[in-house]
């Protein structure tokens, strides 16, 4: 099980080779992370439009926790595109992305490396335990 969590943990923060674990009190801990970038997707639900199809891209290089988020809400009448850009930091579980235009989002990571919305302090949102977005890929 640690190998696992290892390897999720690897692929959210886009991991080429090289982790290096230090366990903390829960027995796991975010390793030191290679250059690389790695993706999610998932289609999360929208209280005025049919879905928000989302894609969330976390890049590290040369030292710089870079993601850029794209987000088209779809809608009968048509669809609307978003696109973020700002910084990203792992703290154990918990994602926090910030956008150069201010503002924070917050995801954790859960089982088969998926990430899950949650509040600004980290906590699930009640009735949104199963939104999610999954990991696609990665890229050194």
């Amino acid at each position: 099980m640690p190998r696992l969590h290892a390897l999720l943990v690897a692929l959210l923060a886009g991991v080429a080779a090289g982790c290096v674990r230090e366990p903390d009190d829960a027995g796991t801990a975010p390793p030191v992370i290679g250059e690389g970038a790695a993706e999610w997707r998932g289609r999360l639900p929208c209280a005025d439009c049919e879905a928000i199809d989302t894609r969330l891209v976390l890049e590290r290089q040369a030292g710089r926790d870079r993601y850029r988020l794209v987000e088209v809400y779809v809608a009968v009448d048509g669809s609307q595109s978003f696109d973020e850009a700002g910084e990203w930091r792992l703290d154990g579980q918990l994602l926090s992305l910030e956008p150069g235009t201010g503002g924070l989002r917050r995801y954790a990571l859960v089982g088969g490396g998926a990430l899950q919305v949650r509040d600004p302090q980290g906590q699930v949102f009640p009735g949104r335990e199963h939104d999610l977005l999954l990991p696609v890929g990665r890229h050194p």
